[in-house]
């Protein structure tokens, strides 16, 4: 199984729009794209004064799903993302295998 990673650090004073926009926008999208079988979105223990982070996992059946996703959806998304938000959050993805 591949996992699609992606970070962010929201400023703190979009947190709850980008989390409902998170939940009710982008994650539907990337699951629109017939790549993932399912998804994880976390919230991270950050200390108090650190940005408020959270990661999103995505999960893939194999790695030529991944690439499918990496080849045709991922820039797109991403894209909007950046458009929406801009510099409010900081992203950044990574691309696992799961080994166990």
């Amino acid at each position: 199984m591949s996992v699609c990673n992606i970070s962010f650090q929201i400023e703190p004073s979009s947190e709850i729009i980008w989390k409902a926009w998170m939940q009710e926008q982008f994650i539907p999208a990337c699951m629109q794209t017939n790549c993932f079988t399912e998804f994880r979105f976390y919230e991270l223990e950050v200390e108090p004064t650190q940005a408020p982070t959270y990661t999103l996992q995505l999960f893939a059946t194999s790695k030529e799903i991944m690439e499918q996703y990496r080849g045709k959806h991922a820039a797109d998304l991403l894209y909007k993302l950046h458009h929406t938000w801009g510099e409010q959050c900081f992203h950044f993805s990574s691309f696992m295998q799961i080994v166990n």
